[in-house]
């Protein structure tokens, strides 16, 4: 990965500076070689024998003879949810993609033209919104490659890129998603993180570790699960449940919610009558899982607190304050804490102002990285079909570990350890614990920093 610059440069208003681009734009060959250089090579591994492309012919010849070279910005595209109850993760999502292009600009570009970012507002998440976005930037925008923190559930808007061709990245962490792509033979939708159905498969193995190292004595061999109606958080619910009865624990609650949800009163009550070993939580909104902890800690039982996912975004610590210390929680992509990962924490805090969360905002980051390191070797950001064949060869090393699909048609990102044991060939799934305000990361290693603490709550 090239070196983090910290050049400061202000967040697109998603209207997009750039005039219209058609797909058959090209670059001369000194400023595709310029653009390589510029966005750096040091985070980008190419397997199977690809070789760098020839660039591509001009964008235009005119009459005169001479060949012109078009300086136009690039579009690229966001779909982020920058206003409603989603927008503390949406602000996390704009705010990584900007510094990447912010950090690519000052460097060049890609082939000597400047990126700009296309916002499309999907707010409420609703499957609507994402279908318009879709079509306003593939065919209004004619953006090079979209970049989104969620997509919909049932992949409404995959078509829209597929039939365009457009790269189309997200973290959306939905096993559903990476099955609609592989079964519709789709090439050019990357989900850039392992998917949910490892969050419940590793932390099985991880809470017995404890166990049995002594560092946790679970009152009882009893789960309480609690999910909200969203596919994704039930489907995390479900293979935990699995897997957790595979060890002969038991689940004597499992609640569904409707998100966002705020008065966790009656679902306590029920935990609070058989109070069991563990509680584990799979509703991912930062705003819910603040308030089951403030709730929670009102009159808690001796119950491990395992929350997923939100804890991540800064808003959950604002809102929970004490309440989430001792809380455990996980994510299938998160920023390392490692010298590269404290690099772009500390960029952030610069641009911004504010700590970055731990999950979003590096993650869309390495995205247009990856995309644009990809893209500059093509040497055309809109030849689509050398892109996408690229793309699939990369190992990637970002601020949040290691991008490599688990397979050419299998377009997610491959976890460690649940299912590569590398840590140079896999994203981690890192486990976090709120020590004392501060965001600890206990497992796995190389990664971990601390150690697994008993909650202040437990007697």
């Amino acid at each position: 990965m090239s070196d983090i610059d910290g050049t400061n440069g202000e967040l697109g208003d998603g209207t997009g500076s750039a005039t219209d681009q058609s797909a058959s734009a090209g670059v001369s060959r000194r400023d595709f070689v310029r653009g390589l250089t510029a966005t750096g090579l040091g985070g980008l591994i190419l397997g199977g024998g690809i070789g760098y492309a020839a660039a591509p012919k001009s964008a235009a010849t005119p009459s005169g003879g001479g060949a012109t070279v078009d300086t136009s910005d690039i579009k690229i595209g966001s779909v982020s949810p920058v206003t409603g109850p989603y927008s503390g993760d949406g602000q996390e999502m704009t705010r990584g993609q900007q510094l990447a292009i912010d950090e690519i600009n000052a460097n060049g570009g890609v082939g000597g033209r400047k990126l700009a970012l296309v916002i499309g507002d999907v707010s409420d998440l609703a499957p609507e919104n994402y279908v318009q976005a879709a079509q306003r930037l593939v065919n209004q925008e004619k953006v090079a490659a979209v970049f989104s923190g969620y997509c919909t559930n049932d992949s409404s808007e995959f078509k829209i890129y597929a039939d365009a061709g457009v790269p189309m990245f997200h973290l959306n962490t939905l096993q559903a998603n990476v099955d609609f792509v592989t079964q519709n033979k789709m090439t050019n939708i990357y989900e850039g993180c392992p998917s949910e159905i490892w969050y419940g498969k590793g932390f099985v193995p991880l809470m017995q570790s404890w166990i049995a190292d002594g560092s946790w004595k679970p009152s009882s061999n009893t789960v309480a699960i609690v999910t909200s109606n969203d596919p994704y958080s039930i489907s995390i619910a479900q293979a935990f449940k699995k897997s957790v009865e595979a060890i002969g624990w038991t689940v004597p609650v499992y609640e569904e919610v409707t998100a966002p949800n705020a008065d966790w009163g009656p679902i306590l009550t029920k935990i609070r009558s058989n109070p069991p070993g563990l509680i584990y939580v799979t509703d991912y909104i930062p705003g819910d899982l603040a308030s089951f902890a403030k709730q929670f800690r009102d009159a808690p039982t001796q119950s491990l607190l395992y929350q997923q996912y939100g804890p991540s975004v800064p808003e959950y610590l604002q809102l929970a304050k004490e309440a989430g210390y001792g809380v455990v929680w996980s994510t299938t992509i998160g920023t390392l804490p490692d010298d590269i990962g404290k690099t772009f924490l500390d960029y952030y805090k610069n641009k911004y102002g504010s700590d970055a969360g731990l999950s979003q905002a590096g993650g869309e980051y390495d995205l247009v990285k990856l995309w644009a390191q990809t893209a500059a070797m093509a040497g055309d950001p809109y030849n689509f079909e050398l892109v996408n064949k690229l793309l699939k060869k990369i190992t990637y090393r970002g601020v949040s570990g290691t991008y490599r699909w688990i397979s050419d048609t299998e377009l997610s990102v491959a976890p460690y350890p649940d299912l590569v044991n590398d840590p140079s060939l896999a994203m981690p799934h890192l486990t976090y614990q709120i020590q004392d305000g501060v965001q600890v990361p206990v497992f796995p290693e190389p990664y971990a920093k601390g150690k697994f603490q008993t909650p202040p709550w437990f007697k």
